[in-house]
């Protein structure tokens, strides 16, 4: 058994949770009152990604706000209970049946930056790991919501998990088989193998075992348990697709309109400072001194004209705090109804949803909060085409899994070299960008000074 304590003033704690989660294969169970931070979450659906049960239980309150239907619409549960009167206060996490982490600090950027905060992480204690399931099961019966596990896929693996039981006891190691046996208890039709299996009667559990694997395979066809799976899978890419296309706009609009400010309030002085570098170096050339340093101030010269004489008849409106949080907004709801990839895409022909998509995408970079509002509003107004569960043919949905995973890999390439970029890293360390050009603009002029006593100097 292993116990390890941290405490958030003195380690990164929400680094070492993501580090425990990594590790998971088989199912996460998460109860924690308050649930904001997004790296977690989006590590949740990671894992969903990977094949590993996910579930969750929050306190219901207005403080958490994140899209954690998502979790269920991909397999997994979600339920809010309590309320302000009676919250339900816990702070845990489960993960394969053998780690505990719990302690003081909900699963908030507060807790993890602010706060002080304990979270202790256990290993290795079977007893420890039962008396949190059980508590985590008893949360979700107060919830009300049953959860649907009599799905095929499901189903499948159990069949995996029966033959992994059927071995270890074969070889004696009674005491692997319980996250399996936890497992199959979410499964109802199976709860007369599950009390067989806890109450160590293996033989008859086996007989039973073995009716239930003979009536249903005489009843399920294997393809519907493939749909089933590649269908799970295609909502889990799909939104994460439409997750990372939004977050490199986002990044991208923000760069061009950093360029962009740069450009108009900087050019025009480095192109004064070009300009006298130029007189500096032709009055030097006139005294014999000759390089090749007059050639790249021109060359430089002339680009930072041209950059400017272009960029001013660009207009990027600066917006307000509302403004933003609005454009943001609308921007994330209206790319679910147009991406071409996404389920909820109100186009059946997507030339057309792309083509929507990308003037989206140009009108957010142009902060054109405007026209977004009018393409969002235009797309609420349209007829969703049919869940993406039409797609009843095998092989078409083994092509749309593939398409859909190149397309992720690229995106997280792609969003990943945005991301590095030094435009990028520099902006992140900019906390006011008035501020910085101010101070750019004085660095600029100061040159320009110092420049010009240089050419006082050598007239």
């Amino acid at each position: 058994m292993n116990i390890d304590s941290y405490f958030t003033k003195q380690t990164d704690v929400r680094e070492i949770i993501l580090g425990h989660l990594d590790n998971a294969t088989k199912r996460v169970c998460v109860a924690v009152a308050w649930f904001t931070e997004t790296s977690l979450f989006n590590k949740l659906l990671e894992l969903q990604n990977k094949g590993v049960t996910v579930e969750v239980i929050i306190t219901n309150h207005d403080f958490n706000r994140l899209d954690y239907d998502i979790i269920e619409q991909n397999g997994g549960f979600f339920a809010e209970i309590g309320n302000d009167d009676q919250l339900m206060h816990m702070k845990f996490c489960i993960i394969d049946y053998d780690t505990i982490i719990s302690g003081s600090a909900n699963w908030s950027n507060r807790a993890f930056t602010v706060n002080n905060e304990e979270v202790t992480i256990v290993s290795g204690n079977q007893q420890r790991t039962n008396d949190f399931l059980e508590e985590f099961e008893r949360l979700k019966e107060l919830s009300g919501k049953i959860q649907k596990h009599q799905e095929a896929l499901d189903v499948s693996k159990a069949f995996k998990y029966f033959k992994l039981i059927k071995a270890f006891v074969d070889l004696g190691e009674t005491a692997n088989i319980q996250p399996y046996i936890h497992e199959l208890k979410l499964i109802k039709e199976l709860a007369p193998i599950t009390t067989l299996l806890l109450a160590e009667k293996y033989d008859l559990a086996f007989i039973e075992i073995e009716k239930f694997e003979k009536n249903y395979t005489q009843i399920v066809d294997v393809s519907v348990i493939e749909k089933a799976q590649i269908l799970s899978q295609i909502k889990l890419f799909s939104y994460q697709i439409e997750t990372l296309e939004i977050e490199k706009t986002e990044i991208e609009a923000q760069i061009e309109q950093f360029n962009h400010r740069y450009i108009i309030e900087l050019n025009p002085l480095i192109s004064k400072i070009l300009a006298l570098k130029k007189k500096i170096y032709e009055k030097l050339k006139k005294h014999g001194i000759v390089d090749d340093t007059f050639e790249k101030i021109e060359e430089e010269f002339k680009r930072k004209n041209k950059e400017y004489q272009e960029e001013i008849k660009i207009d990027i409106p600066e917006l307000n705090n509302e403004d933003t949080a609005d454009i943001k907004k609308m921007h994330r709801e209206a790319v679910k109804l147009c991406h071409p990839d996404s389920p909820s895409c109100i186009y059946e022909d997507k030339t057309e949803a792309a083509k929507v998509f990308g003037e989206l995408t140009n009108a957010v970079k142009a902060n054109d909060i405007e026209k977004v509002r009018f393409i969002w509003n235009e797309l609420k107004l349209g007829n969703p085409v049919s869940d993406i569960d039409q797609f009843n043919e095998l092989e078409h949905l083994r092509v749309k899994l593939e398409t859909l995973k190149a397309k992720y890999n690229y995106l997280v390439n792609e969003l990943s070299i945005i991301q590095s970029s030094e435009t990028y890293q520099m902006i992140l360390n900019i906390d006011d960008w008035t501020e910085y050009f101010e101070n750019q603009k004085s660095l600029l002029k100061q040159e320009h000074e110092t420049l010009t006593e240089k050419f006082v100097k050598h007239e």
